[in-house]
């Protein structure tokens, strides 16, 4: 009896569909996986494509901030050398001022006297100030009980 069914055209047939239905159901269940994994893997590189953004963004923002250091670290030396220029420039014009005043005190024996004599009182009150080491100090010092100096002379005005 076996041997008759599998001499039949009718069991070849059904034999044929059985592995035709089984191949096509592994298919779709590979089919299914393989979709399953595709996206997983389409959700894990938009989620790197992300991140590769954001770490992009945040090194244009360091970039940025880097170019601005620079700049300013730049313009804070040239504004030191210039400086540095003009403290040089000053040094040399109070030594020729300090000589020069030196050669009219040893040629002008008029001005050699005035140069000699001490200060008049209220010049030397006018120079004498405490310390001052801030805004506060120096508000207590003008609102201190020191009367001002009397003014001399006549008023034009």
């Amino acid at each position: 009896m076996l041997t008759n069914l599998l001499r039949s055209p009718l069991t070849w047939l059904l034999l044929a569909l059985a592995v035709a239905l089984a191949g096509w159901g592994w298919s779709a269940t590979s089919a299914a996986t393989a979709k399953g994994q595709v996206t997983t893997l389409q959700s894990d590189l938009n989620a790197a494509n992300d991140k590769a953004l954001e770490a992009d963004r945040r090194e244009k923002l360091k970039d940025g901030a880097i170019d601005t250091l620079t700049d300013e670290l730049t313009a804070q030396a040239e504004a030191a050398a210039k400086l540095q220029h003009q403290l040089g420039d000053l040094t040399i014009t109070a030594a020729t001022r300090a000589d020069t005043i030196k050669r009219l005190k040893r040629e002008n024996a008029e001005l050699r006297t005035w140069a000699d004599s001490p200060l008049p009182d209220p010049v030397i009150r006018l120079l004498q100030r405490p310390a001052l080491t801030g805004a506060a100090d120096y508000q207590a010092h003008l609102s201190g009980p020191d009367p001002l100096p009397v003014a001399t002379g006549q008023s034009g005005q």
